[in-house]
């Protein structure tokens, strides 16, 4: 193989990975607050939390998580797309040891915010962490 043709095919290499990139749209997530509620019904707020500040990517095609935040979830079902007046929402269902019970986890971005940070709210039981997608 020639120098030039060497050239021509990491060059269309290159295209081609961009190309299949643009196409797959990924948020890339940041947590700017942690809290959880309380045993009376009140939230309060994680002092010192080590999640804030964290970040994450989600696949939005697939729902798929990726980052220390949320890497343990498994078989995201995507509920909605996003739209114009629609948030992108993902849930991950796992069952329980105890009998009939399932852990539900929901993530929403609101994708229909002006500008390009979007709000997220990632729910866990009685988790609650709120940041930005862009």
């Amino acid at each position: 193989m020639t120098k030039y043709s060497q050239y021509l095919a990491l060059v269309f290499s290159l295209l081609i990975s961009h190309s299949v990139l643009a196409n797959e749209k990924t948020y890339r997530c940041e947590v700017l607050s942690d809290a959880y509620v309380k045993s009376n019904g009140e939230l309060s707020l994680v002092q010192d939390s080590p999640r804030v500040g964290q970040e994450f990517a989600v696949v939005k095609k697939t729902g798929e998580v990726i980052g220390d935040v949320m890497d343990s979830l498994k078989n995201p079902k995507v509920l909605a797309s996003g739209s114009n007046g629609n948030s992108y929402k993902v849930i991950w269902v796992q069952k329980s040891a105890v009998k009939n019970g399932a852990f539900v986890d929901y993530l929403s971005i609101e994708e229909f915010a002006s500008g390009s940070k979007k709000p997220f709210g990632f729910f866990s039981g009685g988790l609650l962490m709120t940041g930005v997608c862009e």
